[in-house]
């Protein structure tokens, strides 16, 4: 008898310990690779090397309000020499460490306070969320030149999140080029 109960112990014990899990859906992934490459510039800086866009020295009192913006500077991402069969590519600005989750801008990680940086289509003049799925059907998608250079025309402006102070304003962000 002895031996019966310190079994059921034993089982008893394990029962208690297991946790109660319950299955509340499924989930399915989808994507494709495709044959398309080409050769990306951004302003003339070849990929992958770290492009860098200068925006101009204003002053923080332009920004003291939030969600103002100042400062639009453009910049093209040229492609070359393309392979494959798609037809169109745009960029996709990606989500990461400098990424601001909440603003889906790019974060400031120079001396300024209260302000961050911005991405625009130039073709449409809207707002890139990075990092945000959106761009796939919301970022103009160019047509590839198939004799020439493809311009993807962008570009990035301070964008206020209080009353911004004097200071350097530094950021980056990663792309990758969607074609389709």
């Amino acid at each position: 008898m002895h031996f019966h109960t310190r079994i059921l112990a034993v089982l008893l014990a394990a029962a208690a310990t297991q946790s109660a899990y319950a299955s509340d859906g499924t989930i399915n992934f989808s994507g494709e690779l495709l044959d398309s490459t080409c050769t990306v510039t951004v302003n003339g800086q070849v990929a992958p090397s770290a492009a860098t866009v200068t925006l101009p020295k204003l002053s923080a009192s332009m920004l003291k309000t939030a969600s103002t913006v100042a400062g639009q500077t453009p910049f093209n991402i040229t492609l070359s020499a393309c392979s494959g069969a798609t037809t169109t590519a745009a960029a996709f600005f990606e989500g990461g460490a400098g990424v601001d989750t909440l603003t889906s801008n790019v974060k400031n990680s120079g001396t300024a306070t209260f302000v961050e940086l911005q991405l625009i289509d130039a073709n449409n003049g809207s707002a890139i969320k990075a990092g945000d799925i959106g761009q796939v059907t919301g970022t103009t998608r160019i047509t590839k030149n198939a004799t020439g250079n493809t311009v993807l025309p962008y570009a990035v402006q301070y964008v206020s999140t209080g009353v911004a102070t004097a200071g350097t304003v530094l950021g980056t962000v990663t792309y990758s080029i969607s074609y389709q």
